[in-house]
């Protein structure tokens, strides 16, 4: 099995060599390591260099497109039969590419593979249970589960999908429903790799009430298809009433906001991810 990792970096010079590292010391190789370069202006060019491994392919993209601008570059270059993306600042645990790639020979109707994921600095584990793959379509359109750096998939069918380089923020959801519309997912229920969000994250730079107002603008069918759906809607409202000036419209969408989380709370535990 070829396996490709495509790793997207901007400015990330002093956090890349962590990342690169753990992929280097997995135990089963992987055929290339790609990093695709969205215009850095620091030394990421000399970090790059200095791994001197022939497995590390240095590409910068031809404009700045941003993060998955950068990934659909690398999955559009990737030789592999499979892709695995890493995040510049992030470490995958030694046996991550052994363990996803035996569980997809021995599941080749699997055509997305996902592990669960340690967020270090908030002391989490999404998911922090089994999720099945019955479960993951309509939990999917709860909220996502799926980042970008446990992924393991065919290279085919990520070519069919690229991530949409439009999306302020979401694109890994936007990513993985449409996977999930069309392929077969499986969640390996075991941590293979660490994250640490930093402060200069898109989660970070992005208003998220504009870009769930985006998302929903895409798939329209997800504002009254759940509780938590209904949430989101409700404070993109709130948000929007606000900034008009009209505080008790705002209250009146917070509220009732509010109370979709709580019910889901009560009656959808095992949803919770």
């Amino acid at each position: 099995m070829d396996i490709s990792v495509v790793i997207p970096t901007y400015n990330r010079a002093s956090l890349l060599p962590k990342a690169v590292e753990s992929v280097l010391a997995q135990t089963v190789q992987p055929l290339e390591i790609l990093i695709v370069d969205d215009h850095s202006t620091d030394n990421t060019r000399e970090v790059v260099e200095s791994f001197n491994n022939e497995k590390v392919k240095y590409i910068v993209n031809s404009h700045k497109k941003g993060a998955n601008g950068a990934r659909n570059t690398g999955i559009m270059l990737a030789k592999g039969d499979y892709i695995a993306f890493q995040d510049s600042d992030d470490i995958w645990l030694p046996t991550k590419l052994e363990k996803q790639a035996a569980y997809c020979k021995e599941h080749p109707g699997v055509d997305m593979l996902f592990c669960s994921l340690n967020i270090e600095n908030l002391n989490r584990v999404v998911p922090k249970r089994k999720v099945t793959p019955d479960e993951i379509k309509p939990l999917l359109e709860r909220g996502n589960f799926i980042s970008t750096q446990t992924i393991f998939m065919k290279k085919q069918i990520a070519e069919k999908n690229l991530f949409d380089e439009n999306l302020m923020r979401f694109q890994d959801w936007d990513f993985c429903i449409r996977i999930s519309r069309n392929h077969v997912i499986h969640h390996l229920n075991e941590v293979l790799a660490v994250a640490d969000v930093q402060n200069d994250s898109i989660s970070k730079r992005v208003n998220q009430m504009e870009a769930l107002k985006q998302f929903f603008h895409k798939y329209p069918e997800l504002k009254e298809s759940n509780l938590i759906s209904k949430s989101f809607r409700n404070r993109i409202l709130a948000a929007s009433e606000k900034e008009e000036g009209r505080n008790f419209q705002a209250d009146f969408y917070t509220t009732k906001a509010v109370v979709f989380e709580l019910v889901d709370k009560i009656f959808n535990r095992r949803n919770r991810l």
